[in-house]
């Protein structure tokens, strides 16, 4: 059955981290045109980019939230985390230390993004 054998903070953490994905969608939807440039300036076909990374967070997030095939949706999100902190989180590159400090705090939450979704394999 779902979450069996599961403590209460343990249901919790992972709802917790399940809607931090959606939340995560709904951000990035809302700016839709600046995220189209800023992949399209990494990848080819930034549109078809998106909406695949978006239909892979709602699914693993909702899977995470339901704990159904738990593992295998954390792996599709650590893939995803890692994937987009390494193309727009590259902290050192930056010689604005504005941008630099934001792009590393970004970096660093999805390394402990990483590191919780971890824990769920």
């Amino acid at each position: 059955m779902f979450f069996d054998g599961h403590t209460l903070p343990q249901i919790i953490g992972q709802v917790i981290l399940g809607l931090f994905f959606w939340i995560m969608i709904v951000k990035n939807l809302r700016v839709w045109q600046f995220n189209i440039e800023r992949t399209g300036a990494i990848l080819p076909k930034p549109q078809l980019f998106l909406v695949i990374n978006f239909a892979l967070q709602f699914v693993a997030g909702l899977a995470l939230m339901i704990d159904y095939y738990t593992s295998p949706a954390a792996i599709v999100l650590i893939v995803l985390t890692v994937l987009a902190t390494a193309m727009f989180h590259r902290f050192w590159t930056m010689e604005d230390s504005l941008r630099n400090n934001y792009h590393m705090l970004l970096f660093f939450n999805n390394v402990a993004i990483t590191g919780a979704l971890i824990m769920l394999l």
